[in-house]
């Protein structure tokens, strides 16, 4: 077999900025090229770049990474950046995290003229956001001599495209994003012309190829592959005459139901009818008793006029008897008037009303008096206020002694306030030393130290700021804290020394500048006492302690706070007598005794008392203290308590606040009450004379006519009272009127707007009244109500029931959105009226035109594309047997065989290979029953019921569930696959005196190893050398194309001899290919190969690739 023809042979693989891989060209050999390399070192990454230019598609679906055995799912990103791992928050870590770009480019060079070509992709990634551009290109000649980069980086897209349009004449290069476009001319030119369906489909299956698999599966896998039978329109039309069917079907259910809809409408209509005509009667009986009412009204309100005009007269009779006793009442009391008894009699009342005021004023001036007395029991008033208060109780006091009394009361008031005002104020003060103190004990017994509050608030705002600036909490102590004292004794004197120092803020050394620098900022004037600690710096330089100094009295928590003890208190020197503090430069006694500077003094008791906080002993001796202070305070409290509020009641005391002239006048007042009351005694007498004389009897007349008068008035009121109940009587009796008119119009309005056919209600409603003898029209109402209700629940039951009919109705036809509520049927028998009329001819009509287009496309679009399918299958099975014909396998020879499915589906084959087959669609008959049978003639009447099976299967199921839906989806591509009625296997011819053919399909089942593996690989070589046109014969013209075979472990489970055989078939066959295994099976392939390419990805960040050609093969064994 001539094998030494042209061909595209892929001479060099450009990578920039792909996956592990930041620059890097391979050389490739035009016969067998061998990727070895541990598993995971990047055999595959390569791999999947070659890919994507070969397919024009960069998203990887299907390929990226199927030929490595790390079972990874990579994407185009990560192979972009460079993933190199994922984080605990599942957020990926790339190696190349600034925008860049990559380029994958192959150079193809024909092997008889030695001209080159190249093609390529180049991405350009925004790591912001991932996303990617891309640029198909293509252009005459070898590589760009810089490898698409320029400088330290990779061309970008743009770059690139400028580049080749000032380097390349239009006709010698080409770029673009559309990757469509790019694989038709990839396919039909740059690689010389391949089947776009076939090349890719081929070779993304042999990159992974393994063993494990049945030989009619390979068969159809790599060789028979499927094809797009194209079932749609067949399909439609199938499920078009079944749904025309169905409609129809659908139909005459629909008319039944809404015929029940109709019955059920009129059964509930008569029913309606029956309870609105027992309304409009129980709505006129009310009209009629409104109108009864209402004349009773009228007539009651007549008889109440007259009366009223009777009582008026009475009335104006009673008021003339009236005036008459006036006149006679009027003439006696004016005879008593001359007489001089009524002045006197005025007179008296007169002094009476001032005598009452003057006592008034008497008894204010006693009352005052009293409260003055209580003075005569306090301490502090003098004599000459109580010598006035006595005149004034006397009633004896003069206006100058009143003043000079009310001005001794308001001295003794302004010194009382003034004890008052300095007695509270004390009492403020012991209380507010008593409360500090006792909230202090307080936190002292709960653990709590109470630092002075400006230590306290620069700690919070210093861990607030702290935390703002570090992110993070970081802790802020008191010096005081973090200190314990070993020995008691010692206890007064490590306080009396460290002073203030004890409040020291205190942060680790990692916070200690951060600390300073916030510290500097704060407020002055508020914490310039309180201090922070250079922990940083103390523990940077070594503090020794002396022996015997009162650092040795110290235990801090921490390392760096101890440093600064010993740097503070390590030359303080414990001593017991003035002798050994003069021996010392700094020396301190146990009860605080300081010798520094040459100077010997006591240290302030309040740093060891009240400002004691270090350890558990200053604790308690605090306690202790305040414990004795809050008694102290105590004891000092209550008496101050009593003396404010004896003070307080003094305040209370009269202090004759009052203006001076209210008590003159009160005086006054007290004087004249007994000329007063002797004037009035004198009129009484005279009165009392005049009485006796005359008086009397005039007074007796007066008081008869008064009752006289008082009974006329009684009888008038009476009258009155009686002629306004009449007139409320009228009034209400107006408003039952004007109630019942109203009633009798609204009646009216509502009998007019409600009721239709009025007239024939009206009728039924004189037949019902003639037929009853009782003319109480509230007792007919209340007997037509009581019939009404069942008639409302037998009318309310039909309604039910037909809501029911509708809403059943709706939920089977939900494309009716007619109203299932409506109180009338209109929309629904339109409807049935249509459905009855013109639908269901027209359904007919379309069921009988689509039953002839369904069978068309059964034709046409399925039997003959299945029969064409099987005839390609055969053509495509004799030209691999032709190639496989001249390949030399010693002995032995092999071929494919087709033939008809051996199991149940094979019973179709005839029905679609018979060429005598032939549908005449126009013969069907217009009956419905016969359209289903789409195949009557006879001649075909041995096919017509596995036609219609057929059918069927692509007609999915209605209301199926999803697996049911899934299941047919299923038929439907196993019936459309024309495999489905074929059986494949190779054979294998063994020559002697008698050719000798076996089967290969059971013998590669039971060889899981390399013996059966050599006829799968001679089918897939095959069939590349098909799509790669090898066998065409030399006298037709035709392009080079390339001749790749990339396979992936392809000779895993061979020895070397058989892996030595196959690859002597793919080079007598002309292939370039690519190799790949790992690297423990190397020493079966170098003998066989001609070029070797070592992959190394150590660290999992950088893959390394060695190249070696055959004579350097030694170097590889000697590894």
């Amino acid at each position: 077999m001539e094998t030494k023809q042209p061909f595209k042979a892929l001479s060099r693989i450009c990578l920039n900025n792909w996956h592990y891989i930041d620059r890097k060209v391979l050389t490739l050999s035009e016969g067998i090229n061998f990727f070895t390399g541990h598993s995971g070192s990047g055999k595959s990454t390569v791999i999947d770049a070659l890919q994507i230019v070969l397919y024009a598609s960069t998203d990887g679906r299907g390929f990226f990474n199927k030929a490595a055995a790390d079972d990874s799912d990579r994407t185009l990103i990560e192979y972009l950046r460079g993933m190199v791992n994922i984080s605990e928050n599942n957020e990926a870590q790339y190696l190349r995290n600034q925008n860049f770009s990559s380029t994958i480019v192959l150079e193809l060079e024909q092997t008889n003229t030695k001209e080159k070509q190249c093609v390529g992709v180049v991405f350009d990634v925004d790591t912001s956001t991932n996303d990617v551009n891309r640029l198909f290109f293509w252009h005459t000649g070898e590589l760009l001599k810089e490898y698409y980069r320029i400088g330290k980086r990779c061309l970008s897209s743009l770059e690139l495209r400028e580049y080749l349009q000032r380097t390349f004449s239009p006709e010698r290069f080409y770029c673009g994003s559309s990757n469509e476009r790019f694989r038709r001319q990839l396919y039909d030119i740059y690689l010389g012309g391949l089947d776009m369906e076939k090349f890719p489909r081929l070779f993304k299956r042999a990159i992974p190829f393994r063993m494990n698999i049945k030989l009619e599966e390979f068969v159809k896998e790599y060789i028979c592959m499927e094809m797009d039978i194209h079932i749609e329109d067949l399909q439609e039309s199938v499920m078009q005459y079944g749904r025309m069917r169905g409609k129809i079907e659908e139909t005459v259910e629909e008319i039944r139901r809404l015929l029940q809809i109709q019955e059920c409408y009129q059964d509930y209509d008569e029913k309606r009818n029956g309870a609105k005509m027992c309304a409009y009667q129980i709505e006129r009986l009310e009209m009629l008793r409104l109108e009864a009412l209402a004349q009773e009204c009228r007539d009651k309100i007549e008889s109440r006029r007259g009366d009223i005009t009777d009582g008026e007269r009475q009335k104006e009779g009673l008021e003339e008897e009236q005036r008459a006793i006036q006149g006679e009442y009027e003439e006696v009391i004016l005879r008593i008037a001359n007489s001089g008894y009524s002045g006197l009699k005025a007179e008296r009342e007169a002094l009476e009303a001032e005598l009452l005021r003057l006592e008034n004023s008497k008894d204010r001036w006693r009352q005052t008096a009293e409260r003055l007395k209580k003075w005569r029991d306090e301490d502090i008033t003098p004599n000459q206020v109580l010598w006035d208060i006595d005149k004034f109780a006397e009633c004896d006091i003069s206006e100058e002694e009143l003043e000079r009394l009310m001005e001794s009361l308001k001295d003794l008031k302004d010194d009382l306030e003034e004890q008052r005002q300095e007695t509270d104020a004390d009492l403020r003060r012991i209380k507010k030393e008593e409360r500090e103190a006792r909230d202090e004990l307080k936190a002292l017994k709960q653990g709590k130290k109470a630092y002075p509050r400006e230590f306290e608030e620069a700690r919070f705002e210093l861990r607030n700021r702290l935390h703002e600036c570090c992110g993070k909490f970081v802790n802020v102590q008191i010096l005081a804290d973090l200190l314990e004292i070993k020995d008691e004794r010692w206890q007064n004197a490590v306080e009396g020394y460290m002073g203030n120092n004890k409040l020291l803020l205190i942060v680790e050394p990692a916070y200690a500048k951060i600390a300073m620098d916030i510290y500097q900022e704060m407020d002055k004037k508020k914490f310039f006492r309180a201090s922070v600690l250079d922990t940083e710096k103390v523990t940077s330089e070594a503090h020794p302690a002396r022996n015997g100094s009162l650092a040795e009295e110290v235990r801090a928590k921490e390392p760096y706070v101890q440093a600064y003890i010993n740097f503070f208190l390590g030359n303080v020197m414990k001593c017991e007598t003035v002798r050994e503090l003069r021996n010392s430069k700094i020396g301190i006694t146990p009860d605080c005794v300081l010798y520094h500077s040459f100077r010997l003094q006591h240290i302030h008791p309040e740093n060891y008392t009240r400002c004691a906080y270090i350890g558990e002993v200053s604790m308690r001796q605090r306690i202790r203290r305040l414990e004795e202070q809050c008694q102290r305070l105590q004891e000092e409290r209550l008496p101050l308590q009593e003396q404010l509020e004896g003070i307080r009641q003094k305040m209370q005391l009269e202090r004759l606040s009052q203006p001076i002239g209210d008590y003159l006048g009160w005086l006054t007042d007290i004087q004249e009450i007994e000329g007063k009351a002797r004037q009035r005694d004198q009129i009484a007498e005279k009165m009392e004379r005049l009485k006796s004389e005359s008086v009397d009897a005039w007074e007796s007349e007066k008081q008869k006519l008064n009752e006289k008068q008082d009974a006329k008035k009684s009888q008038v009121v009476k009258v009155q009272e009686t002629i306004w109940n009449y007139q409320k009587e009228i009034e209400k009796l107006h408003e039952e009127l004007l109630q019942a008119e109203a009633g009798i119009m609204e009646q009216r309005q509502k009998l007019g707007q409600k009721m239709q056919n009025v007239d024939r209600y009206e009728q039924e409603f004189h037949k019902y009244l003639a037929g009853r003898k009782s003319v109480n029209y509230d007792y007919l109402k209340r007997q037509r109500l009581s019939d009404l209700y069942p008639m409302r629940e037998a009318e309310e039951a039909a309604y039910q029931k037909l809501v029911e009919e509708r809403s059943g109705y709706v939920r089977t036809y939900p494309n009716r959105t007619f109203s299932t509520a409506i109180r009338d049927n209109r929309p629904y028998d339109e409807l049935l009226e249509n459905l009855r009329c013109d639908e269901l001819e027209a359904f007919r009509e379309s069921a009988k035109e689509q039953a002839q287009s369904a069978v068309e496309h059964f034709k046409d679009d399925f039997i003959f594309k299945i029969r064409s399918a099987i005839r390609e299958a055969y053509q495509r099975k004799d030209e691999l047997n032709r190639i496989i014909s001249g390949l030399d396998f010693g002995k032995d020879k092999y071929q494919f065989v087709i033939t008809k499915n051996k199991g149940a589906d094979g019973r179709y084959y005839k029905m679609f290979m018979d060429d005598a087959l032939q549908i005449h669609p126009s013969q069907l008959t217009d009956s419905m029953e016969n359209q289903l049978d789409m195949f009557t003639m006879e001649h075909e009447n041995q096919y017509k019921e596995m036609m219609n099976e057929l059918i069927n299967v692509f007609i999915p199921p209605e209301n199926a569930t999803q697996e049911e839906l899934n299941e047919a989806k299923k038929n439907m591509d196993k019936y459309a696959d024309y495999r489905t009625y074929l059986s494949f296997d190779m054979q294998q011819i063994i020559k002697g005196q008698k050719d000798m053919a076996i089967g290969l399909g059971r013998m590669i089942k039971k060889n899981s190893g390399g013996e059966g593996q050599n006829p799968l690989y001679v089918a897939l070589l095959a069939s590349f050398a098909q799509v790669y046109k090898i066998n065409t014969p030399a006298r037709f013209q035709r392009n080079p194309t390339i001749r790749l075979v990339v396979l992936d472990e392809a000779f895993s489970k061979m020895d070397a001899e058989k892996v030595a055989s196959c690859i002597s078939l793919i080079r007598g066959l002309g292939f370039q290919a690519i190799i790949s295994a790992t690297n423990d099976k190397i020493q079966n392939y170098l003998e066989n190969v001609d070029k070797t390419f070592v992959y190394a990805n150590p660290d999992k960040r950088h893959i390394s690739i060695q190249e070696f050609e055959r004579k350097d093969f030694g170097e590889l064994e000697v590894r």
